[in-house]
């Protein structure tokens, strides 16, 4: 219970963080990259284009503030063309909506969306895999070739270098990836991120490479999938991989017999 209590309080900061709201909505578990692209109507990168703010008349009737204009750079899924130009409500925080700034005009996102009510505008919600293209390299790493390793089945995951930053080194470590028959072992890269398909569907154990002194942080481990939290250890994750199925993992970390750990993805 408390790791789900932990979860949802951090969603509240994470939310707060984006928006200058003064409420956060609460957010279910994550899902794989697969599990996201097969639910959302429309998976594209839009950059932000211009920010629109309403009058007082036009707030009453919106029930929001304003609207930001996103200009679709790329499409993986959905029946829309490049280059046209969407509009999107902004959020407030307590409704699980980004709200969009000025700062981020020419930004880009990768934006997983489903078709909004007739008459009204796109929403990015804060709660699923959408977010800026520069933090979103796992997605992409699978989007950008779906063609060739659809139905594969896939790990993936990133090292999260947050409260302990310039303490954790996350590029160029190993991950191990013990399974009943055989094992296998793959190395993040300059984002922290991992990736490995095709492993055959069944029980398996992922060991991190560690930072001296540092152990897995399983209050803030945030997966998709099959992780087994009760089963993992402050060295090793398990998980069970169905076939034709993705795991995702966040590893976070916090210095060895520290009870809290406070990690926050950067």
């Amino acid at each position: 219970m408390r790791h789900w209590m932990l979860k949802i309080a951090f969603a509240a900061v994470a939310i707060l963080l984006q928006t200058s709201a003064s409420f956060a909505c609460t957010c279910g578990p994550t899902v794989s990259v697969l599990d996201e692209y097969e639910r959302a109507q429309l998976v594209v990168i839009a950059r932000v284009a211009a920010i629109q703010t309403f009058e007082q008349n036009q707030k009453e009737t919106y029930g929001d503030d304003g609207r930001a204009q996103l200009v679709i750079e790329k499409v993986y899924k959905g029946d829309i063309r490049t280059g046209e130009a969407l509009m999107f409500a902004q959020g407030s925080g307590s409704n699980c909506v980004w709200r969009f700034s000025d700062e981020m005009i020419g930004q880009k996102v990768l934006a997983y969306l489903n078709t909004p009510p007739a008459g009204d505008a796109w929403a990015v919600s804060t709660c699923n895999r959408s977010g800026n293209v520069k933090n979103k390299t796992e997605d992409l790493l699978y989007l950008d070739k779906m063609d060739e390793v659809r139905g594969k089945t896939r790990v993936s995951g990133r090292y999260v270098n947050g409260f302990y930053s310039g303490q954790i080194t996350v590029a160029g470590k190993k991950i191990r990836i013990a399974g009943e028959n055989q094992n296998y072992e793959t190395t993040t890269d300059e984002n922290g991120v991992f990736e490995i398909y095709d492993l055959p569907a069944g029980n398996y154990r992922l060991e991190p490479e560690l930072q001296p002194g540092f152990v897995v942080d399983l209050d803030w481990l945030w997966f998709s999938g099959g992780a087994n939290r009760d089963q993992s250890t402050d060295t090793a994750v398990v998980f069970t991989l169905k076939p034709h199925k993705h795991v995702s993992l966040q590893l976070a970390f916090k210095p060895k017999g520290q009870k809290w750990g406070v990690a926050r993805p950067n």
